[in-house]
């Protein structure tokens, strides 16, 4: 099983990513994107010895702000060393709007869509 899932999805991915913890596992829900929040039987965190916790960023920012710029710091120099990698970003003019929203709808973007304000 995966130690560690970050869900920022929720739904039925929440609990895909419960049956996929190891034991010992957590998972940290970051988000609902995919619409229903889910609900979880305590016995089941018993079963496996997990931890399911929840993580809002903007908690951190406004209670611990010297906490987020050490984070922001430590992620800054794995992307300075390589170690991670930004997502990819498309940019579309705003008469292309329309485009790039499909292009998000099927999937077609890996990363980032930006639509721009004006035209260039």
């Amino acid at each position: 099983g995966v130690d560690v899932i970050m869900d920022p999805l929720g739904d039925e991915i929440f609990s895909a990513a419960l049956r996929a913890l190891a034991w010992r596992g957590r998972l940290v829900v970051v988000g609902f994107a995919a619409g229903d929040i889910p609900t979880l039987k305590a016995n089941y965190l018993l079963l496996k010895n997990i931890e399911v916790s929840g993580l809002q960023v903007s908690d951190y920012r406004k209670r611990r702000p010297d906490m987020m710029a050490e984070c922001f710091a430590d992620v800054f120099q794995l992307y300075d060393k390589g170690k991670i990698k930004a997502a990819p970003v498309e940019t579309y003019p705003l008469s292309n709007f329309a485009e790039a929203l499909e292009a998000v709808q099927s999937r077609r973007i890996k990363g980032r869509a930006i639509v721009l304000p004006q035209d260039d």
